[in-house]
């Protein structure tokens, strides 16, 4: 039976190395994002390497939007045994000019996201014994500058992963967690080009370079497959050392 992978945020980036990676390790992949150029990009690259890939357009901050995406995966996959929630975003400003529409915009995408995903998915993973694994961050244990709303949606991806994962456990369901560092994205792309900036970061990171999106991806598969089948709640960094040296 075919693996049938849903990735949210596939479009470019991480979610774009995610879905790439489950290709090779067989799966079909159902691409979800705002941006149908870039998600059709995705899923010529899937197919160019002799993978299968759906597009899904919509917005993972609206419950609608995630449960039809779920639906039509289904309909043109014909099941679900993965959920990557990996769509994110952050707004990088000190906590006094984030309003709270604003913070709630952070958490709606960052984290409710990947509730109503999974739970929308629940009774196809069920079926088919599946897994989901959640993008958190490092950050989710660090407090960082300019970044509550972002540190606060992370810390909460692990709470939520540990809760499903203990309550789905009786359904054959593992659920996990990966929290990569600094990884080139649309995210860090100016912190890690900028010569200055770039250098302080490296500096903290023991790998002395930052992550690539095919570095999650290749951890995200690995955790989807039946080698990983006695790990579930738990998080996993992938940050090159940086947190082990802070």
């Amino acid at each position: 039976m075919t693996r049938v992978a849903l990735v949210t945020g596939a479009s470019r980036n991480i979610g774009r190395g995610i879905a790439l990676s489950l290709v090779s390790d067989g799966f079909e992949v159902a691409c979800f994002g705002r941006d149908k150029a870039a998600l059709e990009e995705t899923a010529g690259l899937i197919r160019d390497a002799g993978g299968v890939a759906s597009v899904h357009v919509g917005d993972v901050a609206s419950d609608e939007s995630l449960e039809a995406f779920a639906k039509d995966a289904v309909a043109q996959h014909g099941g679900i045994d993965l959920v990557v929630n990996n769509a994110g975003i952050m707004h990088d400003a000190k906590v006094a000019d984030v309003t709270p529409d604003k913070f709630r915009q952070v958490l709606d995408v960052n984290l409710v996201s990947c509730y109503t995903l999974a739970r929308a998915a629940y009774p196809h993973l069920r079926e088919r014994k599946g897994v989901v694994v959640n993008v958190g961050s490092m950050f989710a244990s660090m407090g960082v500058p300019s970044a509550a709303s972002y540190c606060t949606s992370k810390a909460a991806i692990d709470g939520l992963t540990r809760a499903l994962a203990s309550e789905w456990a009786r359904d054959g369901i593992r659920v996990v967690a990966v929290a990569p560092g600094y990884v080139l994205s649309d995210i860090s792309r100016d912190m890690l080009t900028d010569p200055v900036s770039a250098k302080q970061i490296l500096s903290r990171i023991p790998a002395r370079r930052h992550g690539e999106p095919g570095e999650i991806g290749d951890l995200v598969a690995f955790l989807a497959s039946p080698k990983a089948g006695f790990i579930t709640g738990e998080s996993f960094v992938i940050d090159g050392g940086q947190r082990m040296s802070v």
